[in-house]
Order: structure tokens, then C-alpha cells, then sequence
């Protein structure tokens, strides 16, 4: 005996007080009444299919409103049958495709000559491979009961079976129903408002304004119940997937295309920004030495003091030296010239530092000695001499040698050791050469450090700040803060444009799979109907994503060996992008089955 007790009702949108019925096992019932009368809704309830779970149901003694969401799922998958008033069949598949899914969607195992016993059993007589949107609306019920029959229900529920059949296709519907009772364990349900019900019901239940009325009753005649054993269903979730990536293909095409497109899209964008930084940073490198002097607190800015100044650590050199990044280490010699009554200082010119576009006058190839264009130039010219003698190590040590002038520096050009247009720059080679003639050693309290970037440069002030006191930093040789936001103007325009080509594909992505599951809801609904779980419709709907996003990742790696776009972010940015659409399409797919309402979607 099925009970259905505290059951609220509609008729023509008037809300009837709670009823109850009463359903006799392995018979025949009837539920009549005019549309709107509320037959379905009853259906969707004695079907757990229904959103409303205020009422009280028993089966075999058993509360089935107790059960938990699982349980009863498990009484839908391999209990309850369920035809849905337009046949709840997926016309574009064939009528084998049909069976197998339901066979498969049942825990069964597809046998092509029992479809055919099975197929006998309901009258239908058609091909295999007919597709089931060819069928007349006869045969698609027919077709739809042999389906929900596959299951072998214990109860057999159909909503309006016959409204879109005429009274011959009627009456051989309802005596298929009634020959099935002598073959099949099963209760039947039917709703119906056919005149023809008083003729083949042994039971009938009339919705009216009064509510759920007994017209016609028979004696409960109890069936032996069989515990059926959960199958697996990976057979069926395969089988889905296999039919859902054929029956949909131009869509499935179209998702792979955009995400594809998105990633490529995204891989040139990123490439572009792996070139403008490669040409920033070759623009820096003709524009900036990335150079920096280090020197002891107590050195003052006046010549002749480095000797007496505090010598820097000798662990400090050698972090430095072994410092990512860092290019070059050298050591630091106070060197001035004497010309005329004037005593100019002279600073090295070491290999790393560039001339381009800092001369006024370029006399010779081989670099030598550049004195600056303040009153140095002029000197030149009133004496017609080309080369400088005297200089002066440490203030003290002189050095009577002839170095030729190789250019003259620009107009108003000075250097980041002191502020003064009065100086030389002098080869550090030269340097050293004289240095080594004349007995004297580099100073001990400062070095001038060369490094591969800007990034090392700050990377390597900051190291030094924080490890060291009494540390004075001149980074005054190029523009820090200039290079550094040039650098970072440039990946802060072309990473805004990869974020949002990013985003934006990802989005019209997960609209798609949205679209896509909106054109599906239909067959979700009858999924879910039929005992498909949650975790189940998440993995087949989001292995069915997976899938696309596999294919689409083997189109982007082939496509970026052909343009040679490879990148060292490659396997992040699609990491990215894929990881964002696959989250994105987990979250929309538990929304939508969370969602997914037999009832709503029925009805319209």
C-alpha cells in the first residue's frame, strides 16, 4: 500500500485543505480531474521529484520522507518509473541510443535481444536505428514506457499518457497498461482526464473542488518486494558523456574554439610583454650603467680624505661579489689632474659605463682621458694640447705620465660622484696602469659595483641597508625611479590587457557552458528524475568541461609551436585560464543541479 497523507492541493488556484489517499498495490489507479486540477503536482510528489516536502509519504511501511536525499534518490533510480507527459525521450537520439542510455542510467547492461522482448511487450514496432523524433506520439509513449520499464519498477508512474493521442492510440495505450499488470511487479499510476479511465481502472482518485475524492476503490493485493543492490553507474556516466560530446558538437566546438582562442590570445599578449621588457631593458641598458658607489660613512666629499676614511667590511665585498645579479666589482682610486692653477678630479671610466650621446667631441677611437666641456675645453684650444700629465694620487702621490685625450664631454654634463662641471673621466685601465707604476694601492673605504639590471640594483641597496650601518649609497648614476617606472608602466599596461583577455574569455566560456546548460535542463530534469545524484551530475558535467578544455589545451601548444609563442608563464597563464573556467563551471553547474526542478520544468 502507497500513503499519501497531510498532501496540500490547488484547484484552479484555490488552495484545498490537506487530504490524504490511499494507492492498492499491483493495480491499476487512476488520478482524474480537469487541467489545473493539480494531477502532476500529485504525480511529482508520489515520484519524489516534487520541491515540496510537507506531506507525509510511507511505501512498505517505510517513512520515505525521512530518507535522506541519497535514499531517495536510490528509490527513484531503481523503484519509481517515471513517463513524463511529453515522453521525457531525447529526440536526437536513435531508439538503440535510447534503450542503452536508459539501460546504462539503470545499472543494466545493454542486450539487443532483450530490447527486442521488451520492445514486443509494449507494441512498438520499429527500427533500431529510427531516431526517436521520427516516431509518431503513439509510438514515442510507447517507447517511454519500455524505457521507464528497463528499471523494473515497483512503481510505474505516467502523467497523461494519451492527452496527445487519439481514442485508438488511447485505448491500446491503457490496455498495455493493464496487460503489463500480468507480467510486471508493479503498481501503476496514471493520471488522466480521459472519459475512457471507468474501463481499465481499478481504482480511481477524482481532483476536484472538494479535493482528492475515491471514485472507485479496489482491495490492496501486497507484491513481493526485492532489495535491489546500488550498481555502479560509471558505465552510464561514460556512456552520458560519449552522447552528450556527439549530440552537441557544434557546441562543443565553439566552447573549445573560444577557450582556445583565449589562451592563444593571452600567450601573445604575454609574449608582447616578454619583448617591450626585453626592449625596455635594452633601452635602459644604452640609457643607464646600472652603477653604484659604496662607500664609509666618514668619507667626505672633499679629495684626499678616502685613505684616512674607515675601510669598508671585508665580508660586505665578498657578499656583494657573490650577490645575485651582481655584474662586476671594483675597487676605488683618488685620482686628480692638475691643469694650470686648478686641481680637477678625475673618476674612472670603467668598461660597463656607456658614452653614447654624453660627448661633445670625439678626437680618437681609444678611450683614454674625456675632460668635461666646463673650462676644460677651452684650455685645450688656448694651448692646442691634447693630453694631460700631471696627476696626483691620493693628494700626495704624484705622477708625471702623458695621457692623450680620447673626446670632450658634453655641454653641462656631470657626473653622479659630485656635483662639479670641473672633472675628468680617465680608462680605468689607464688607471690602474698608473697606479701600478706608481706604487699605490686601490682605497679601501669605497667600490664601484656594475649590476645586470635595475631590478639587481635595488635588490642589492636594500640587501646592503638592511645587513650594514654606517654605509653611504651614491645610486645617483642613473635614474632609478625613472627606469623603474618606465619598467613598470610598460608590465603594468601589457599585464592589464592579459588579465582582461584572460577574464573576458573565460567569461564568454562559462556563459557558454551556462547556455549550455540551459539547452540540457531538460534532460538534467529527467536525469534527476531517474536517481541521478549530485556527485554524479557534477562530474559528468564538469568531466564533460574537462574535456573540452583538454582538447582546447592541445590545440594551444600545437598552435604556439607553429607561431613560436612558447613562454616560461605558458603552463601558468593556462593554468590560469583553465583552472578560473573549470572553478567557474563547477560553481555554475552546483548551482544549476541545485536548482534543476522537475515540476517548473515540465510544466512549461
Amino acid at each position: 500500500m502507497i500513503q499519501l497523507t497531510h498532501v496540500s492541493t490547488r484547484y484552479t488556484s484555490k488552495k484545498v485543505k490537506k487530504q490524504s489517499l490511499w494507492i492498492p498495490e499491483h493495480h491499476l489507479t487512476f488520478i482524474q480531474g480537469l487541467s489545473g486540477s493539480g494531477k502532476s503536482t500529485l504525480l511529482y510528489k508520489l515520484g519524489l521529484i516534487s520541491r515540496d516536502q510537507k506531506y507525509h509519504y510511507k511505501y512498505q511501511n517505510q517513512d520515505i520522507m525521512t530518507l535522506s536525499s541519497r535514499q531517495q534518490a536510490k528509490l527513484r533510480r531503481y523503484t519509481i518509473g517515471y513517463v513524463f507527459q511529453d515522453y521525457g525521450l531525447l529526440e536526437n537520439m536513435s531508439v538503440a541510443e535510447c534503450l542503452k542510455y536508459y539501460c546504462y542510467l539503470s545499472g543494466k547492461s545493454f542486450d539487443e535481444d532483450a530490447m527486442k522482448v521488451l520492445l514486443d511487450k509494449v507494441h512498438l514496432d520499429c527500427h533500431f536505428n529510427q531516431k526517436v523524433k521520427t516516431l509518431s506520439g503513439g509510438e514515442k509513449q510507447r517507447l517511454a514506457i519500455a524505457c521507464a520499464l528497463l528499471k523494473e519498477p515497483e512503481i510505474l508512474i505516467l502523467d497523461e499518457p494519451t492527452s496527445a493521442l487519439d481514442e485508438i492510440n488511447e485505448r491500446d495505450i491503457f490496455q498495455l497498461l493493464k496487460d503489463l499488470l500480468k507480467t510486471e511487479n508493479c503498481t501503476i499510476i496514471v493520471a488522466s482526464h480521459s472519459y475512457l479511465v471507468e474501463e481499465y481502472a481499478d481504482c480511481i482518485y477524482e481532483m476536484n473542488e472538494q479535493g482528492i475524492v475515491l471514485k472507485k476503490e479496489c482491495e490492496d493485493q501486497p507484491m513481493s518486494h526485492v532489495q535491489k543492490i546500488m550498481q555502479p553507474r560509471i558505465k552510464f556516466l561514460l556512456y552520458y558523456l560519449k552522447q552528450s560530446f556527439h549530440n552537441e558538437r557544434l557546441m562543443n566546438i565553439l566552447m573549445v574554439i573560444v577557450l582556445a582562442l583565449g589562451s592563444l590570445g593571452t600567450l601573445v599578449i604575454q609574449k608582447s610583454i616578454d619583448q617591450a621588457l626585453m626592449d625596455v631593458d635594452d633601452k635602459m641598458r644604452r640609457i643607464s650603467d646600472f652603477q653604484m658607489m659604496i662607500e664609509s660613512q666618514d668619507v667626505s666629499q672633499k679629495l684626499g680624505v678616502y685613505r684616512d676614511a674607515s675601510p669598508l667590511p671585508q665580508e660586505l665585498i665578498e657578499n656583494i661579489q657573490e650577490f645575485s645579479g651582481v655584474k662586476k666589482v671594483y675597487p676605488y682610486f683618488d685620482l686628480s689632474v692638475q691643469v694650470g692653477e686648478q686641481t680637477v678630479p678625475v673618476y674612472p671610466l670603467y668598461p660597463e659605463n656607456h658614452l653614447e650621446g654624453k660627448l661633445f667631441q670625439t678626437i680618437q677611437d681609444n678611450r683614454h682621458l674625456y675632460p668635461s666641456y666646463h673650462s676644460l675645453y677651452q684650455f685645450i684650444n688656448d694651448n692646442n694640447e691634447y693630453h694631460f700629465s700631471h696627476f696626483i694620487f691620493d693628494s700626495e702621490v704624484t705622477v708625471n705620465q702623458e695621457v692623450p685625450v680620447s673626446g670632450i664631454m658634453a655641454i653641462g654634463m656631470n657626473v653622479a660622484y659630485e656635483s662639479s662641471l670641473d672633472y675628468m673621466l680617465m680608462d680605468y685601465s689607464d688607471m690602474q696602469a698608473m697606479a701600478l707604476r706608481a706604487g699605490v694601492e686601490p682605497v679601501k673605504s669605497a667600490y664601484v659595483i656594475f649590476c645586470d639590471n635595475i631590478d639587481a640594483l635595488n635588490e642589492l641597496e636594500d640587501y646592503i641597508v638592511k645587513k650594514y650601518e654606517n654605509i653611504y649609497i651614491n645610486d645617483q648614476f642613473q635614474d632609478n625611479i625613472l627606469l623603474i617606472n618606465t619598467k613598470n608602466e610598460t608590465i603594468r599596461m601589457y599585464t592589464m590587457e592579459k588579465y582582461i583577455t584572460m577574464i573576458l574569455f573565460a567569461l564568454i566560456f562559462v556563459y557558454m557552458c551556462y547556455w549550455s546548460l540551459k539547452r540540457r535542463e531538460k534532460e538534467l530534469t529527467i536525469l534527476k528524475a531517474n536517481g541521478v545524484m549530485f556527485d554524479e551530475f557534477i562530474f559528468i558535467l564538469n568531466m564533460d568541461q574537462v574535456l573540452k578544455m583538454f582538447l582546447s589545451f592541445i590545440c594551444v601548444l600545437i598552435l604556439s609551436w607553429i607561431i613560436q609563442i612558447q613562454s616560461l608563464e605558458m603552463i601558468a597563464i593556462l593554468s590560469f585560464i583553465y583552472g578560473l573556467s573549470l572553478l567557474c563551471s563547477i560553481l555554475l553547474s552546483c548551482v544549476m543541479v541545485k536548482n534543476l526542478s522537475p515540476e517548473k520544468i515540465f510544466r512549461n
